[in-house]
C-alpha cells in the first residue's frame, strides 16, 4: 500500500503537466479555440474602416452553410476596392480554402463557409482583425 502511495507521487511529481491537480475553476461553456494566427494580409494604403458579417448567423441542427460578408470603407466612407481579405474558421471549410481574398469596386467581398459544428470565424481585413461566431442549433 505505501509502495503505490510513493509511486502515485513520483507520477504526479514527474508529471507536472498533469491536468488533474491545476489551481482555479474550469472555465464554463464550450472551451473557446485558441486563435490562430492568420499569414498576413498587405496592409491596406489607408486605415480601413471593416465590417465582417455571416448570413445567417445560426445554422439548423443538421448544419449548413453561411455567407461571410466583408465590407471595406475609408475613413471618409468611399467603398474601398483592392483591400486583400483573408478568412479562416475553427470549424468546417471555407470555398475559398482561406486563401487571400480582395474587395471589389463596391469595397466587398465573401467567402462562404460550410459546417455541422458551430464555428468561430476569423476576418483580416487590410489588418483589421474580426471574429464572428457562427452556432449550429443545438450543438
Amino acid at each position: 500500500m505505501l509502495m503505490r502511495r510513493a509511486l502515485i507521487v513520483l507520477i504526479l511529481i514527474a508529471a507536472p503537466a498533469c491536468g488533474l491537480f491545476r489551481s482555479g475553476r474550469a472555465p464554463e461553456g464550450p472551451p473557446t479555440p485558441a486563435p490562430t494566427p492568420l499569414p498576413s494580409v498587405a496592409r491596406a494604403a489607408e486605415p480601413v474602416v471593416a465590417r465582417a458579417w455571416a448570413e445567417p448567423r445560426q445554422l439548423p441542427p443538421a448544419g449548413g452553410q453561411t455567407q461571410i460578408l466583408v465590407l471595406a470603407r475609408k475613413r471618409n466612407g468611399d467603398p474601398f476596392e483592392g483591400v486583400e481579405v483573408q478568412v479562416q474558421t475553427s470549424e468546417g471549410t471555407l470555398f475559398s480554402a482561406s486563401r487571400i481574398l480582395a474587395t471589389d469596386a463596391a469595397g466587398r467581398t465573401r467567402d462562404r463557409l460550410t459546417t455541422r459544428r458551430s464555428a468561430v470565424v476569423t476576418v483580416n481585413a487590410g489588418g483589421a482583425i474580426h471574429m464572428i461566431e457562427v452556432t449550429v442549433a443545438g450543438k
